[in-house]
């Protein structure tokens, strides 16, 4: 039984942004409480470590798209887009934890699960052929 497009390519997305979500979660860890850095700093450099590996499977292996002519125009918006992320996952993330008082990597659960939605159809209308 074959799988309809659309799930496929949702598949595809939840996929590539759990591989993403997987780097960044080890970043993450690995500088908060390996190194000793700073949860927030920690979460910028995660964030841009998943945005690279992010951009590259949901433009060419989600949305399946090769053309390679606007690839600087989609990192653009992709880029723009990932700020506005990454500020509101950053805001949430200091409110949970300074004033909710959730465990960082809790906090950060429940903000991926919530701005997954929101990113899904964002990278679908970016990559667009």
């Amino acid at each position: 039984m074959a799988i309809p497009p659309r799930v496929s390519q949702v598949l595809r997305f939840l996929s590539a942004g759990g591989l993403g979500v997987l780097l960044y979660y080890l970043v993450l860890y690995g500088l908060t409480d390996l190194i000793g850095v700073c949860y927030i700093i920690s979460a910028v450099i995660a964030s841009i470590a998943n945005l690279i590996l992010s951009f590259i499977l949901q433009k060419f292996w989600t949305f399946e798209n090769k053309n390679r002519k606007n690839v600087r125009r989609q990192m653009i918006i992709y880029t723009t887009m990932w700020i506005l992320f990454l500020a509101a996952n950053l805001l949430l993330l200091y409110v949970m934890v300074e004033y909710a008082h959730f465990w960082y990597l809790a906090a950060q659960a429940i903000i991926t699960v919530v701005l997954t939605v929101t990113s899904y159809f964002a990278t679908k209308k970016i990559f667009a052929n």
